[in-house]
């Protein structure tokens, strides 16, 4: 759900960022996601205020090191947890994001939708930790970007986002045509003493389920995404790659190339299968659903390697060559 109240629509400038080399596929960045291990919030936590914004039970709290979090509950808080490691494994900008298996609110207030969540001695279970307030990366208020803004990024970035978008099936694709619901954001990155605009989507609540319409989508749903997988993407003779997603603004996914794909593939299949089984663990999944997800997933990639029909030689390699290439998942 989009945090700002109206957008300004407005043309990148040229130092903005929608991509970066992804960093290296490390068991840590996937156990502990963009933010690193150092940074994982620190009980014990204080209560701020209840967010009754958007759709799901949310609280702000304050931890030990006296970082602000917003604690996210229910369905959601899986997908947000992985989406955030996938996304920067593929080179993407995502929050800092961490999963607290259980915890204790201090100083607990008066709770309206988030009191089936949280008991009234403030304890906790299952709770999604993102970042608030960190100087280093600041939320640009009323700023938003568009699944057709070409301005964005090199000549298959955008497009390769789109294709992430499709692959954790995140169907809730609102961008800046959607006033006042954009899950398109704009973050201002400080690294190194350098400052830079970072373009990325915020809200992945809505992913790894099933996509559709409204009485068919979910979330969180390891058994409809995998059911959906073998749809997910094929060749349509010789012409545009035919995507089985649907979901908000679809048609503006579903354009992405093979062209795109082939920019894409190589940052995935460098993806170590164990390392994501990590990633899915640390994000709240059993080892079933970190199982069937994982499958899924690289089952996703080898289809979008058969539809595109190029051997992968051809492309650039990225530049973490090391890394454990794809390789199924055994039991």
């Amino acid at each position: 759900m989009r945090r700002g109240s109206w957008l300004l629509l407005w043309t990148a400038p040229a130092w903005a960022q929608l991509w970066q080399s992804p960093p290296a596929d490390t068991i840590e960045q996937w156990k502990c996601g963009p933010g690193g291990c150092a940074a994982s919030p620190a009980p014990p936590f204080r209560f701020v205020k209840e967010d009754e914004s958007g759709s799901t039970p949310k609280l702000e709290v304050r931890d030990a090191n006296g970082r602000s979090w917003s604690v996210k509950f229910g369905a959601e808080v899986i997908p947000e947890c992985f989406a955030s490691r996938f996304v920067t494994a593929a080179g993407y900008f995502a929050e800092p994001t961490y999963f607290v298996a259980e915890g204790k609110v201090e100083g607990i207030g008066k709770l309206r939708r988030a009191r089936r969540m949280v008991k009234p001695d403030g304890r906790f279970a299952r709770g999604r930790f993102e970042i608030r307030g960190s100087p280093d990366f600041v939320f640009v208020k009323d700023r938003s970007w568009g699944w057709t803004d070409r301005s964005l990024g090199g000549p298959h970035q955008l497009g390769g986002l789109k294709v992430v978008m499709m692959l954790l099936s995140n169907w809730d694709a609102k961008d800046d045509r959607d006033i006042g619901d954009s899950n398109n954001a704009v973050f201002r990155v400080t690294r190194n003493g350098k400052q830079t605009e970072q373009f990325g989507v915020f809200d992945w609540g809505a992913s790894m389920g099933r996509w559709g319409k409204l009485m068919r989508r979910d979330q969180s749903d390891c058994a409809g995404f995998a059911r959906d997988t073998p749809d997910f993407v094929r060749a349509a003779g010789g012409g545009p790659l035919h995507w089985g997603f649907v979901g908000k603004h679809s048609a503006d996914l579903t354009n992405a190339t093979a062209d795109d794909v082939r920019w894409l593939l190589p940052y995935l299949e460098r993806l170590n299968p164990d390392h994501v089984v990590a990633g899915l663990r640390a994000s709240g999944a059993t080892d079933r659903q970190a199982r069937c997800w994982s499958e899924s997933i690289q089952s996703r990639i080898r289809e979008m390697r058969a539809a595109v029909s190029t051997p992968a030689a051809s492309f650039s390699s990225p530049s973490h060559s090391a890394a454990s290439p794809l390789r199924p998942y055994h039991r």
